[in-house]
């Protein structure tokens, strides 16, 4: 089912994800990884990288990691543990692997780190597969 092209392209075709300017590294079955590097655009008052961001990066990873399965997905739901700031590195680094993928419904786990492996947070996202097969 997994066809890293397509999943690729679906990632980058996202208008939201184009004004991010995120970028996927890893694409295997139940699991994407993703960086978003630093910028002065996304940071928060106090000079870290807004919350905002991390979230929809982690969204983004997750809905691809769900995806991997050959299905679009729709979020359904997401939390997000802010650990410490996100600061002092060049890019935020997102890992989204997949805990269960059933039939319908899809549970995802995610690490967001530093570049030097700090974690700045953790959470879970839950997807609806649609029936419509990638394309």
């Amino acid at each position: 089912m997994l066809d890293e092209e397509k999943l690729r392209k679906l990632y980058e075709v996202n208008p939201f994800n184009q004004t991010l300017g995120g970028e996927i590294l890893e694409i295997k079955e139940g699991y994407a990884k993703g960086r978003l590097e630093m910028d002065a655009r996304y940071e928060n008052i106090y000079g870290g990288m807004h919350g905002g961001c991390l979230f929809t990066l982690a969204d983004a990873l997750c809905g691809i990691a769900a995806a991997t399965y050959g299905h679009y997905v729709t979020t359904l739901n997401g939390n997000i543990n802010y650990l410490r700031a996100a600061k002092n590195c060049r890019e935020v680094i997102c890992e989204a692997q997949v805990v269960r993928m059933g039939r319908t419904i899809g549970v995802i786990d995610y690490t967001i780190c530093g570049d030097d492996g700090t974690l700045f947070a953790t959470g879970t996202f839950h997807y609806y597969a649609l029936q419509e097969e990638l394309e």
